[in-house]
This record gives C-alpha cells, sequence and structure tokens, in this order.
C-alpha cells in the first residue's frame, strides 16, 4: 500500500491555520506517510495555501469540492486513502512530529485496530497562546474488547471519543463500512466512535500528550455545539438504534456505555454548572425530557447497574417519571432548595419546572 498512514485534513476557511499544521504533519518522524487535504468549499484562500503545499510536497493531495460540512470532507478523504492506517486532523491544530510513528509503532505491536494517544487543548486571545488543559491517558491495551470494553475502567473509555487522536486500521474501516455520518453537524466525532466501538477487538492507548488542539476559534462547530441538547439526544438516539441493528444490544456490552451515554449525552446538559437546560423555553425543556424519558424506557435496564453516582441515579429516577407527584410541603422544600447551588440546587429547580400530576 502507498503510505503507511493516511492523513485526512478537512479544509474551510482556515487559511490563517494551515501553515502552522501543514509544518507540523510535513515534519512527522515517520516519512512514509500521504497528507489528504480536502478543500470545503473554502472562500477566504484556503485551497490557494494547500496547493502551494502540494507543489512543495509530494506526499500531500488536495481535493477541492463544493461546501458539503466536515463529515462530507472527511468521507471524501477516506474514498481516497491508500494508507495501512488512517489518521484526522483539524486544520487549525498541529501535532508532535512523533505522533504517528509512535501511534504506528503501537499498533503493530499490539496488532491494535485502533491506538489512541494523549492530547493538549489551547485558545489564542489577543495574540497570545495559552494552554487550557491536557489529557494524559493511562496506558493500556485491551485484547478482547468485544467482551471486556464496558468493564471498570475500560481502554475504550481512556482512548477518549475524539476522532483525531487516533489511528484506525483502514481495512477494518471498510470491512465494517465505517464513514462520517454527514446528517450530524457536530458531535460526530462522538458516532463515528460508538459506531467504531461494537465491531473492535484490540484497543490501545498510550499516555503521550501528541495533539494540540485548538479550542475557541470563530466559525468552529466547537463554539455551537452544546447549545441545544437535541443535539445530544439525537446522537442517543441514533446511536441506540444502530447498536439494535447490528446486534449489539447484549445487557451485558450495554450497561458500560449507557452509564457513558446517559452522563455525556443528557445528564451532562441537565446537571451542568452552565445550566444551559435552564435556559431554554418551556416547550424545548418539554421536548427534551419527554425525548429522554421514551430513550430510558427503551434502554430498560436497572440504573444501579450503569455505576451511576447517587446524583446521577437521582436525575435519571426524576426524569423518567411521568408525572411528579409532590405533596404541597414537597414541592415547597424543592422551590426553596431550587436557589442552593450545585447539583442539589439544580436537581430541585428541574423537579420544580417538570409537568405535575393533578
Amino acid at each position: 500500500m502507498d503510505g503507511t498512514v493516511s492523513i485526512i485534513v478537512p479544509c474551510y476557511n482556515v487559511a490563517a491555520y494551515v501553515d502552522s499544521c501543514m509544518n507540523s504533519l510535513v515534519n512527522q518522524t515517520l516519512k512514509d506517510i500521504e497528507i489528504i487535504c480536502v478543500n470545503d468549499g473554502s472562500t477566504d484562500g484556503t485551497l490557494a495555501v494547500l496547493r502551494g503545499w502540494a507543489e512543495k510536497d509530494t506526499r500531500i493531495r488536495v481535493i477541492d469540492q463544493g461546501n458539503q460540512g466536515v463529515s462530507s470532507a472527511r468521507n471524501k478523504g477516506l474514498a481516497v486513502a491508500r494508507g495501512e492506517y488512517i489518521g484526522f486532523v483539524d486544520p487549525d491544530d498541529y501535532v508532535d512530529a512523533a505522533m504517528y510513528a509512535r501511534l504506528v509503532e503501537t499498533a503493530r505491536q499490539y496488532d491494535a485496530e485502533a491506538v489512541a494517544c494523549g492530547y493538549a487543548s489551547f485558545s489564542e486571545e489577543g495574540g497570545a497562546v495559552t494552554e487550557e488543559a491536557g489529557y494524559v491517558p493511562e496506558e493500556g491495551f485491551e485484547p478482547d474488547a468485544v467482551n471486556a470494553r464496558f468493564n471498570g475502567n475500560p481502554v475504550w473509555r481512556r482512548m477518549g471519543v475524539e476522532l483525531w487522536n487516533k489511528v484506525y486500521q483502514r481495512k477494518f474501516l471498510q470491512d465494517h463500512r465505517l464513514c462520517m455520518k454527514p446528517e450530524f453537524p457536530a458531535g460526530e466525532d462522538y458516532i463515528f466512535w460508538m459506531e467504531f466501538l461494537p465491531w473492535a477487538s484490540r484497543l490501545a492507548v498510550i499516555p503521550d500528550q501528541l495533539y494540540f488542539y485548538r479550542r475557541k476559534r470563530t466559525g468552529s462547530l466547537t463554539n455551537i455545539w452544546g447549545k441545544d441538547g437535541a443535539l445530544r439526544m439525537d446522537r442517543l438516539e441514533y446511536i441506540t438504534a444502530r447498536w439494535k441493528e447490528n446486534g449489539h444490544w447484549q445487557a451485558a456490552a450495554r450497561q458500560g456505555w449507557l452509564a457513558y451515554a446517559m452522563k455525556d449525552g443528557f445528564l451532562a446538559y441537565v446537571s451542568s454548572p452552565k445550566e444551559v437546560f435552564f435556559q431554554l423555553d418551556s416547550g424545548k425543556r418539554g421536548e427534551l425530557v419527554g425525548r429522554y424519558r421514551k430513550w430510558l424506557q427503551e434502554v430498560d435496564i436497572p440504573l444501579d447497574k450503569c455505576s451511576l453516582d447517587q446524583w446521577d441515579c437521582a436525575f435519571c429516577h426524576l426524569l423518567g417519571e411521568d408525572r411528579i407527584k409532590d405533596g404541597p410541603c414537597t414541592r415547597l422544600y424543592h422551590v426553596l432548595m431550587s436557589w442552593t447551588r450545585g447539583r442539589r440546587g439544580r436537581y430541585s429547580r428541574l423537579r420544580v419546572l417538570l409537568p405535575r400530576s393533578s
């Protein structure tokens, strides 16, 4: 195959960032790579910058298409990739020079279908770069993920749902027809990873922080993510349906995912300190609660089997009730408690807002 790793870079109006990203890729210590840049209808000169890089390095391929979205751009790259492994990089980020050498080395050591590394995130404000956060996962290898990935502190959880901190076996993606879903405008990383997992067997993670992720860029989808809980419910409903379609809905396998899905998909939204959920109008809140209640009934698994903490279980039970049956004194108590801070206060605020029995 031509190229050990095919690195796919979807580009839309990122002319100011492309040079930094491409410089980090062409200087990889692993030289046997191809870099597939998909220009997704940019209007700011991005295409010219990409073509300039392609003239300087024959490993760079530039594909130009009309604006169809980041998932479509990544799928275009997947369709033409020739490497043994696939990697994804966002054009406003950059990577360590040893990133793909380390990931491929680990993938070959374990014959892993996917390998992940740690990462650091940063922002640029007023021309200054500020490190914001970092993730250093515990190193690990799982030789039988089909049976073990949902127990304890599984390797798959340590790998994260991010698309860009990994390499994937291209043949594995092809065999299981795994690709991006353009119908999801945000959270596509989560969708891809949760479709990947039920098929996976051998997974590995290394602690090295090798990817540098830019936060808070104007126009980035990251800036719009989380403003409407419907996006999170869309993900939960889609993945639930896909797992059922593919025969991956065995009780033993879904418990760990359900705990993760509930915390990340809805509980993190409802009980978040940012309180975005409480800023929605009553119609949107009611619609989300109805969808969550239906989803919780469909998954049909005891909450105590999902390793949720006390407050998470309390939120789930509350959201699962058709109507709240509080007496006058209980209602008054929660009205008063709704003014308190923390999850206790958010729980009481939610309880006061939910439909009540007559």
